[in-house]
């Protein structure tokens, strides 16, 4: 069960790489230790171990501008069971669709299908300058269905996304050892990483939720890190209804940056939560 969880967890972590714009790094970023104490004198170092992130992106101003065109890019792969271990390889005919909203008539931006190596590329998506708020929904027979979606909207080309998809039998085999089990008939599930604005996985201290009009959706989140500490910072939110979700996460009093992703019955839809864009 911890190497499923630990498999899960490194397509999360590739996704929280992927996640920046490449522009919004800034070479002076507040650095902020969640264990030291707050009343600690400004010269007081840190305390021993005390994890450092970087908030400084916490409530920061949204993008207005895009490039004309984006692109997004990567690899779709598989995680499967052989000899009774779990293995991730790379998953070729994938049908990869570029969508924003329903991904419905205008919504669908295109597919594209993965080569031999699991790569993909889309066409040239128009933003008509204005961020896109765009996802990934990919399918394969034998193979669970999966949404990604970025922490922000693109405003520039997106490259090395990746695309994890469970086959079935491997996703059944999880389904055993999840605190809940998911009931693919009525609900999806949504996978998520906290992040700081380096994009750093935050191991602990994060509350995550997922909302329904403005009502917890799912089960309780589920920290993968409790099962393979590979997994710390990222969470699992089983039985999500389907529809429009809000997922954010709070961490030391510091409400993060909220974002909508859509829950899809039978699918897994993963994304990142960081403090601003």
């Amino acid at each position: 069960m911890g190497n499923l969880c630990a498999v899960l967890s490194v397509a999360l972590l590739s996704l929280a790489a992927c996640g920046d714009d490449g522009g919004s790094a800034k070479p002076d970023a507040t650095i902020i230790h969640l264990d030291a104490a707050i009343d600690m004198a400004p010269d007081t170092p840190p305390l021993p171990d005390a994890p450092s992130y970087d908030f400084s992106c916490l409530n920061n101003t949204a993008p207005t501008t895009a490039n004309a065109n984006v692109t997004i890019s990567g690899t779709t792969q598989e995680v499967a069971i052989q000899s009774m271990m779990p293995t991730i390889q790379a998953n070729p005919n994938v049908a990869v669709k570029a969508c924003k909203g329903n991904c419905m008539g205008p919504n669908s931006l295109g597919m594209v299908t993965s080569n031999a190596q699991g790569m993909f590329s889309t066409s040239m998506l128009a933003t008509g300058g204005a961020p896109l708020d765009g996802y990934i929904d990919a399918t394969k027979t034998g193979d669970r269905r999966t949404l990604v979606y970025p922490p922000s909207p693109l405003t520039m080309d997106q490259g090395m996304v990746p695309v994890l998809m469970f086959d079935n039998q491997a996703f059944a085999v999880l389904n055993q050892f999840l605190p809940t089990p998911q009931n693919d008939a009525q609900n999806g599930i949504i996978g998520i990483i906290v992040t700081d604005c380096q994009n750093t996985p935050i191991t602990s201290g994060a509350v995550v939720t997922a909302k329904q009009n403005a009502t917890a959706a799912g089960d309780a989140p589920f920290d993968i890190g409790t099962l393979a500490p590979q997994g710390a910072g990222t969470w699992l939110i089983t039985n999500v209804p389907p529809g429009i979700t809000e997922v954010n996460a709070t961490v030391s009093n510091m409400t993060f940056r909220a974002h909508s992703v859509t829950s899809v019955v039978g699918a897994t839809v993963t994304t990142g939560v960081r403090p601003g864009y």
